[in-house]
This record gives C-alpha cells, structure tokens and sequence, in this order.
C-alpha cells in the first residue's frame, strides 16, 4: 500500500550550518598552532572541524579579514559604534 505524502514534503529537513564567531575561529587556529605535530589532528576531531577551515581562517586572519566580522556571504555583522567620549 503506498503511503499517502504529499510530493512536495521532504521527509527530513536541510540540516543547518554551523557559523563560527571570529572569537572562536581566532581561539582555535592558536590552539592548532600551538598544538604539537602529532596533536593537531586531535583539535580538529574535537571540535569536528576540517584542515580547510584552519587554513581559511588562518588566511583571513593574516589579510585581517576576521577583525572586521564580515561573514561568507559578505554581509556585514552588527558592530555598534564606538559612543563619543568615551575611550576603549
């Protein structure tokens, strides 16, 4: 008996990205850095990352791309502005 579904319903949902704040991408390329050779590869199955990502952030971190928050699709990220008078 087939089953009675629409055609149109996926039966199961896209799963959803995972994003990254600059903090943590900037956290995790020092521990890999500092890892020892035959440790890195333990950061990387902790944290379920891939090489590429080390590599791509590490990249973004040497052209200073990651202190200015801008995300993949190139979209800024909410930064409020600094309040006059005050210094910090």
């Amino acid at each position: 008996m087939p089953s009675i579904e629409p055609v149109g319903s996926d039966p199961s949902p896209r799963p959803k990205r995972r994003t990254f704040t600059s903090e943590y991408k900037m956290r995790i390329v020092a521990e890999y850095d500092a890892a020892p050779r035959n440790e890195k590869g333990a950061v990387l199955r902790r944290e379920r990352l891939y090489h590429s990502h080390v590599k791509e952030w590490r990249a973004a971190r040497d052209a200073g791309a990651l202190e200015n928050l801008v995300d993949r699709a190139g979209l800024e990220i909410f930064r409020p502005a600094p309040v006059a008078g005050r210094s910090g």
